[in-house]
C-alpha cells in the first residue's frame, strides 16, 4: 500500500462542496468513486480544505492510500477517464506514508470576484452586490485590521470541532479591474465562511463613514456590532492554493 497526493481544479458550481455526504453530488465523492474504480476496492481520501458549495477550486489537495501498483502518471491518466469534465486532475504525486494533506499544510490562498455588472456568462464564477455601493478607499483602510495574528470569531460559522478561532494572516488586498474587484487573502487556517464574512461584511460596510471602527470592534469581539456581519454568496470565491513545508513532496 503506497500513499500518494493528487492536485486537482474544480468547477464547484455543481457540487454540493468538497466534503462527502450521502446522495449527494460532491467532489469528495467522485474522486473517491473514480479511485475505487481503479482499484477495484473502496479508497478513502483526506482533502487540504473543505470547500462549500458553489465554491471553485484552482489548486486542491488530496491524499490516500492505494493497493495497486502504478506509478503517479498512471494514476493520473487513469482517473482523467473517470471524472466528469467539472474536475481536472493536474498531477499526482508519491509522498511517505505519514503525510496527510489537511494537517502538515501550512497555509491556504483565496480569492473573491466581484463582479461589476452581472451577465449570464458570470453569474457562477462570480459575485454581484447591486445593493451596496463599492468603496474600495474604505475597504482598503480596513485589511490592515486582518493581518497577522487575529480572533475570528464574529467572522466564521461556528461548529464543535472548533477549538479556536484564532487565524494567522499574512496577505490581504482588495484591488479593482475594468470589470471587477478581486479580493485575496492568505492564512494559515481559515474557518468555515471566514472569507464569505470578510469580504461580505466589507462590501456592506464599504459605504459607511465609520467602516473601520466597526470593523475594529467586531475584531475586539464586541457584540454590539455583530448584526452587521454579512456572508456573501458562494460564487466568486475560489480556493487559489495550498501551502506545504518546501521538500514535503516535489511541486512544478
Amino acid at each position: 500500500m503506497s500513499r500518494f497526493v493528487v492536485r486537482l481544479a474544480y468547477d464547484g458550481s455543481a457540487f454540493q462542496g468538497w466534503q462527502k455526504q450521502p446522495h449527494q453530488r460532491t467532489v469528495q465523492g467522485e474522486l473517491e468513486r473514480a479511485l475505487s474504480e481503479i482499484a477495484k476496492e473502496t479508497i478513502t481520501t483526506i482533502g487540504s480544505s473543505r470547500t462549500d458549495t458553489g465554491v471553485h477550486a484552482l489548486n486542491q489537495y488530496a491524499h490516500f492510500d492505494f493497493p495497486i501498483r502504478m506509478t503517479p502518471e498512471q494514476i493520473k491518466l487513469a482517473l482523467i477517464t473517470k471524472l466528469p469534465k467539472d474536475m481536472q486532475i493536474i498531477k499526482v504525486y508519491r509522498v511517505v506514508d505519514d503525510f496527510n494533506a489537511r494537517y502538515q499544510a501550512i497555509g491556504r490562498k483565496y480569492k473573491f470576484i466581484i463582479a461589476k455588472e452581472l451577465t449570464p456568462f458570470n453569474r457562477l464564477y462570480k459575485s454581484y452586490f447591486p445593493k451596496y455601493k463599492i468603496e474600495k478607499v474604505r475597504i482598503d483602510k480596513c485589511l490592515p485590521l486582518f493581518l497577522g495574528r487575529t480572533d475570528f470569531e464574529f467572522f466564521c460559522r461556528k461548529s464543535e470541532d472548533i477549538n479556536t478561532f484564532i487565524s494567522v494572516v499574512d496577505h490581504c488586498t482588495f484591488s479593482e479591474t475594468e470589470e471587477d474587484f478581486i479580493f485575496e487573502i492568505a492564512a494559515d487556517r481559515f474557518l468555515h465562511n471566514m472569507v464569505r464574512r470578510i469580504i461580505g461584511t466589507l462590501v456592506r460596510l464599504s459605504d459607511e463613514d465609520d467602516i473601520y471602527y466597526i470593523v475594529q470592534q467586531l475584531l475586539a469581539g464586541n457584540r454590539k456590532y455583530l448584526h452587521l456581519v454579512y456572508t456573501a454568496p458562494p460564487q466568486g470565491l475560489y480556493l487559489v492554493d495550498v501551502l506545504y513545508p518546501e521538500g514535503e513532496f516535489a511541486r512544478e
